[in-house]
């Protein structure tokens, strides 16, 4: 009879060798290492956030994860101006993930909704699903909200592009604009639209004085540019105006004065991006800052670091400043994880105790703009660039430096540095300062280069 069974030939051969593992898979040593990684979170898609990424990513045994809410990159400092001139929004936006990504992070976009402090997971909202990322420390650079300066959370660069173009158009066709607050970013906006526009009438409400931060001298001075450009300033307790930009026509109250508009733009700031952290006990103060100690680590939960939205007391937040704290934050990450001790966070430029620049509107817009430079609160170097802001055309800055500064960027010889000059200066480094930051600044989205 024949048997349905081949012959045996005997016991398999064995090889000396394993079997190599699947492609999808590290190799052993590999996930060795992956494994005694330490995790590395940081929440934010600005400067901060890309600055604290590269200090670390060289760092041995890290794994770091940024987890940004958009996926491009918009430049704040030049939004006063694309808001009245929304054909120069491009220029400030980077709207390729490959030309401004950190090599060797790891990118997650989408906006984080909380934060598991006792399992330390981040979660974020990618695509309407959530996503978790464990963390061994974490990184808050989510700076702070402002309306239509910056986009909103999880925002895609179509619909922020449309909004732009929006609030531009309302602005054009209104009669009467009044922009809420009178901080800096509320007096540039609040000049951009006026010499852009004569013929509207733009009226600034604020609850206290403008520029409260600047020496009185400066303020006063500022006031008096204001009347000469014919921007009404109304101050006093406000009632009645709405919580988001309006482009619809309505009315409020400012002190004893009823203001009526046709586009409201509030312009002051929300306090810090950390709704996400309210669920954390003891986590955040009053204003949602993360209450920090002297390294800027968080009071109650040791894995938690805070560039810019920490509670530790600041004149103001602003590049000068915010460049110390993502150098020592990043180190004292390094040596948390590693079990050494700390360093006290030292602030920079601590003589710099407001903002050395007040623009009222910016050459881009037309004329008749007005900046001014404090020079006494600018560093030894750039004190002596601007002689102390008594040089001016046409000795001070030099011939030499006239292709990066304009010639009169500190006014005239023996005058103050103020005024036209200035304002010729301050507006078109609002672009090119982002260059600094972020590659990519001004380039096209990749699918129309094609």
């Amino acid at each position: 009879s024949f048997s349905a069974q081949a012959p045996s030939l005997g016991p398999p051969l064995r090889s000396s060798r394993p079997p190599p593992l699947p492609a999808c898979l590290p190799a052993p040593e590999e996930a060795v290492a992956m494994a005694t990684m330490k995790k590395v979170v940081i929440i934010g898609g600005g400067p901060s956030a890309k600055h604290c990424a590269e200090k670390l990513v060289g760092a041995k045994n890290l794994q770091v994860t940024i987890v940004s809410a958009n996926k491009f990159v918009e430049w704040p400092l030049a939004m006063p101006i694309c808001l009245v001139k929304p054909e120069l929004h491009d220029k400030a936006i980077s709207p390729n993930f490959d030309t401004f990504k950190v090599k060797g992070v790891e990118y997650k976009f989408g906006p984080a909704t909380s934060v598991d402090v006792s399992a330390q997971t981040v979660t974020y909202s990618a695509d309407g699903k959530d996503e978790v990322v464990p963390y061994d420390a974490l990184i808050v650079a989510t700076g702070f909200g402002m309306p239509l300066i910056y986009p909103a959370l999880g925002t895609s660069l179509a619909d922020r592009k449309a909004e732009v173009l929006k609030v531009g158009a309302a602005i054009k066709s209104a009669s009467t604009i009044v922009v809420s607050g009178g901080g800096p970013v509320g007096l540039e906006l609040a000049g951009n639209i006026r010499i852009q526009h004569p013929d509207k009438k733009v009226v600034i409400v604020s609850r206290s004085k403008i520029i409260t931060g600047n020496p009185e001298k400066t303020q006063n001075t500022v006031m008096g540019v204001l009347k000469s450009m014919n921007i009404d300033l109304v101050t006093g307790d406000i009632s009645g105006a709405p919580e988001e930009f309006s482009l619809e026509g309505g009315s409020l109250t400012a002190g004893n004065e009823k203001v009526s508009y046709d586009v409201f733009l509030p312009m002051y700031s929300r306090g810090p991006n950390t709704a996400f952290l309210k669920g954390a006990p003891d986590l955040l103060d009053a204003r949602g800052a993360i209450k920090v100690n002297e390294s800027l680590q968080s009071t109650v939960r040791g894995q938690i670091f805070a560039v810019g939205v920490g509670d530790n007391k600041l004149a103001f937040v602003g590049f000068a400043k915010l460049d110390a704290q993502w150098k020592d934050v990043t180190n004292n990450v390094k040596a948390y994880l590693e079990g050494k001790e700390l360093k006290k966070h030292t602030e920079g430029m601590p003589g710099m105790t407001h903002p050395p620049v007040v623009v009222v509107g910016n050459s881009m817009n037309g004329k008749g703009a007005w900046a001014g430079i404090d020079c006494s609160v600018l560093p030894a170097p750039l004190k002596c660039c601007c002689c102390c802001g008594m040089g001016g055309f046409p000795f001070c800055p030099p011939p030499c430096c006239w292709p990066c500064c304009h010639p009169c960027c500190v006014g005239y010889c023996g005058g103050k540095p103020e005024g036209a000059g200035p304002s010729a200066f301050v507006g078109p480094m609002a672009f090119k300062t982002a260059g600094l930051h972020f590659k990519g600044i001004g380039e096209a989205p990749k699918q129309q280069t094609m």
